[in-house]
């Protein structure tokens, strides 16, 4: 009637419009079921780490035949009893075989290398090596009273040792990834751990349990307590802990100041705006700074309360490897990639200049300060210590030795003293101790008598010296 005609449809395009309909019903179904299939990978996976932390933290999970494994311990040298496991008597001799889980697995391997391992080799040196550690060494620490060593390493524990016995005592087993830092409080009440999960946990020391626990944004590279400086009363209610972390994705490298209060951590301060991501952070002078280290070569200092920047010292042209305060936090050494090592003043009220220094032939990755004094060190030449107050060490990486064919003494501590010329001046070179490392030296501890220090290196080794002075008075 419109005159307009309606062709009747081919055949074949039937046919083609219905197996398009087919092939789009489907793909709708493939979609589907991916997105299914996902679902149930993503809840695996999720169980799969909640396995994972679970065995992590001591724990078995349901229908595991895993054991855990903990490094054998041999006695408690803190003053009070140790803390009793459920069904362990309390008449029994406090030691802390009661408290850090024992091997299940009676006469596995790894039990032999823990048993091995908590007894010491002895050099003709004065010196003694320590083996807890089935990879890198990244951290060693003395307590305050020096007579506990604590080295962290990137087989993600941290292992505790007797000093001057060098006693395998036990281990802390809690991080998923490498421990970097480490610190106990002044009273080796609670000791602090960071590492490579991005993870703060803060331990009972005596007992190794874990208190708690906080996830940082990145990877935290340095942690210290506010209360493990000398001459500071420690608080008995809560602590202050300092920490460092790396950029991850939108998130900044930041600093970030903690209270623990025995239950829970808080956090205080955030300081977000870097230059450049910190390789160490630490407690300066009285608790009322905090200063960090940054490849740009600058010390940079900051208030502890209000995160505000307050100076910046331009200690290397090249980044700060590690930098360490004396006790009373008026001096601090530093140490780079540029090969030198400093030592500059930092006292209240005077201007901040650079008292020491010296050249070597080595990259640089570790350094500590002994017991000196600012009046010490910028006083006359006559009243000096005469005993090795500076130490640093570092060395080439592995594959570059290999390929100049340098000596292994590129990976021993350097001895310093304080040079006889007025300051500005040279550091005086004394010697080279704890020759036996296989690899770069990444840290170094000075026991707080000055009498020993302790390197800890990539070849998994802690190696401690005792100094001739302390040496020839024991005997």
């Amino acid at each position: 009637m419109l005159g307009i005609e309606f062709q009747k449809p081919e055949v074949t395009t039937v046919i083609r419009w219905l197996l398009r309909f087919i092939l789009v019903l489907f793909l709708a179904w493939l979609v589907r079921q991916r997105a299914e299939q996902e679902e149930e990978e993503c809840e695996e996976t999720e169980s799969d780490v909640a396995d994972a932390r679970a065995r992590s933290n001591g724990l078995r999970s349901r229908g595991s035949t895993r054991p855990t494994t903990r490094l054998q311990p041999r006695r408690d040298t803190y003053n009070t009893s140790a803390r009793q496991r459920k069904g362990v008597s309390s008449n029994e001799s406090p030691d802390l075989d009661a408290i850090i889980e024992k091997d299940e697995a009676d006469g596995t391997e790894r039990e032999r290398v823990a048993a091995s391992a908590s007894k010491p080799a002895r050099d003709a040196q004065n010196g003694m090596t320590l083996h807890g550690h089935e990879r890198p060494v990244t951290f060693i620490g003395f307590n305050a009273e020096s007579n506990l060593l604590f080295s962290c390493g990137k087989d993600k524990i941290v292992c505790v040792w007797s000093f001057p016995a060098g006693e395998l005592l036990g281990s802390y087993k809690g991080h998923n990834g490498a421990v970097w830092c480490c610190s106990a409080t002044f009273d080796s009440r609670w000791l602090v751990t960071c590492g490579a999960d991005r993870l703060v946990i803060v331990w009972e020391a005596r007992t190794s349990r874990e208190l708690a626990r906080v996830e940082l944004p990145g990877v935290v590279r340095c942690v210290e307590w506010a209360g493990a400086v000398a001459g500071v009363n420690a608080s008995d209610v809560s602590e202050r802990f300092v920490t460092c972390h790396n950029r991850f994705g939108a998130h900044p490298p930041a600093l970030t100041v903690w209270r623990f209060d025995g239950k829970a951590i808080q956090e205080l301060i955030v300081v977000p705006k870097l230059p450049s991501a910190a390789n160490q952070v630490r407690w300066g002078r009285a608790n009322y700074f905090i200063a960090s280290a940054h490849d740009s070569g600058e010390l940079i200092f900051w208030r502890a309360d209000t995160g505000a920047e307050v100076k910046r010292l331009k200690a290397h042209d090249a980044g700060i490897s590690k930098f360490d305060f004396n006790d009373d936090r008026e001096l601090v050494a530093t140490v780079s990639h540029d090969m030198s090592v400093c030592v500059w003043d930092v006292g209240k009220g005077v201007e901040w200049k650079l008292l020491y220094k010296a050249q070597t032939d080595r990259p640089l990755n570790a350094v500590a300060l002994g017991p000196i004094s600012r009046s010490a060190a910028v006083g006359a030449i006559e009243d000096r210590p005469r005993e090795v107050c500076v130490i640093a060490a570092g060395g080439q990486d592995v594959r570059d030795v290999a390929r100049s064919s340098s000596a292994t003494e590129q990976f021993g501590t350097l001895l310093f003293r304080l040079g006889t010329s007025k300051v500005p001046g040279q550091l005086q070179g004394d010697g080279v101790t704890n020759k036996g490392h296989f690899g770069p030296v990444h840290t170094l501890a000075f026991a707080s008598n000055g009498t020993a220090m302790a390197s800890g290196s990539e070849d998994g080794f802690v190696r401690v010296h005792v100094f001739e002075k302390e040496a020839e008075s024991k005997s």
